[in-house]
């Protein structure tokens, strides 16, 4: 990782105005009706500033979104440019965005028209969302943004949500190995605010790299991604993995109309294929009526369908979706009560991720359970070592007793 460090800035330093914590605190619950918390309130203070960009590491569902909102407050006129990882975060902050009288637009390539660029450079919207590929795109709407001092005036910061993405979801969305043209394009005075909950220093650095941040131009605001209120279980598989067998226990052999339902679920794969069959087994479980309140979500699907299991799963209407990544991160669904991972597939952050979807309203309590292959257990590789020793000595044993001439 490099000689990064958090810096402390004068009140007297040149530049932007400089608002106090308690004038943010004051705003905030002027238009939230809320107090927030002392850490997002040093997050909007570091971007207010717009002197380096900023980095802010905090648990899943601890309220790291809002430290985007809130510098439209100190900047009447000001826009921010978030860069989301999932179509469906977009639309989602648009809506939040909404309901707090903040005009948004979420930018994709179904909506990349002529007509809202224009309206963007003509500051119809304090918000604009996009993915990186719209972003990125050659002779895009964005590219010519960057060329119209008008806009790029009037840019607050460039969110990079999900941030360890840019270095985590790089090998498959190479426009994500590209971000750091952006500095070349745009002024240098308009921060980057990457915010994550998994940004441990080998990925912290790689995306420093990839967004070409100074070390010394960079503040970090960095707490613990603990989320003690998802209760952890790791348990050994008892069938093949085939049979999806090991899900049994969500959906009783004798279940019937009436019976309690299972809790709210996510089942997360690495596998499109592997998400569709563990949802067909499950829904066979279930009498014909009832089949439709488990579904599969990825990134096959169209995009109406999976608004629509998201919004089936928000209102109770679906019980449980058996997904992949594109299930988003950051999605506002309070109430997921148990969040299962299928096998040992995935890396840490990508496993603290999914968990992570669990009991994002706090005063809940959640379940993450792991299930994980036998082979991976240290006894049975204990005894899969003994049981190879022991065919080796055989075989040595069998060479010796039939020497060859």
């Amino acid at each position: 990782m490099p000689n990064v460090r958090s810096r402390v800035f004068s009140a007297s330093s040149t530049g932007p105005p400089q608002h106090s914590l308690a004038e943010i605190r004051a705003k905030a619950v002027e238009h939230l009706g809320h107090q927030p918390c002392l850490w997002q309130i040093k997050v909007v203070e570091a971007i207010l500033k717009r002197d380096g960009d900023v980095i802010c590491v905090s648990a899943t569902g601890s309220g790291k979104t809002i430290t985007f909102w809130l510098p439209l407050l100190f900047r009447p006129e000001g826009i921010q440019l978030v860069i989301t990882p999932l179509n469906i975060l977009g639309d989602q902050n648009v809506a939040q965005l909404a309901k707090m009288g903040i005009k948004g637009i979420s930018i994709t390539s179904e909506t990349a028209t002529y007509q809202n660029f224009l309206d963007i450079e003509d500051g119809k919207y304090r918000v604009i969302v996009t993915n990186v590929e719209t972003l990125m795109q050659q002779d895009g709407g964005f590219e010519k943004l960057w060329k119209k001092p008008q806009f790029t005036s009037r840019l607050i910061s460039i969110v990079w949500d999900e941030g360890h993405c840019v270095s985590k979801w790089a090998g498959f969305r190479p426009e994500y190995k590209e971000v750091g043209r952006l500095r070349f394009l745009i002024p240098r005075s308009i921060p980057f605010v990457i915010v994550s909950a998994t940004l441990p220093p080998a990925v912290l650095s790689d995306v420093l790299h990839t967004l070409q941040v100074l070390p010394d131009k960079v503040t970090i605001i960095r707490r613990s991604n603990d989320r003690p209120n998802i209760h952890l279980i790791v348990r050994e598989m008892k069938y093949s993995m085939s049979s999806f067998k090991d899900l049994a226990f969500l959906i009783p052999e004798d279940w019937k109309p009436g019976d309690p339902p299972p809790p709210k679920f996510l089942i997360f794969f690495d596998s499109i294929a592997d998400s569709i069959e563990a949802a067909k087994f499950l829904r066979r479980r279930l009498p014909l009526a009832e089949r439709h309140k488990i579904k599969w979500f990825n990134s096959d699907m169209s995009t109406e369908f999976k608004e629509a299991a998201s919004d089936g799963l928000k209102k109770g209407e679906v019980w449980g979706l058996s997904c992949t990544d594109s299930f988003g991160m950051g999605l506002d669904l309070p109430d997921i009560l148990l969040v299962i991972q299928w096998r040992s597939t995935c890396d840490m952050c990508t496993l603290w991720q999914r968990l992570g979807r669990a009991a994002r309203a706090l005063h809940l309590t959640a379940r993450g359970l792991f299930l994980v292959e036998p082979k991976r257990f240290d006894a049975n590789i204990a005894k899969a070592e003994a049981r190879a020793e022991k065919r080796a000595e055989s075989t040595k044993s069998s060479g010796e007793d039939n020497p060859q001439l």
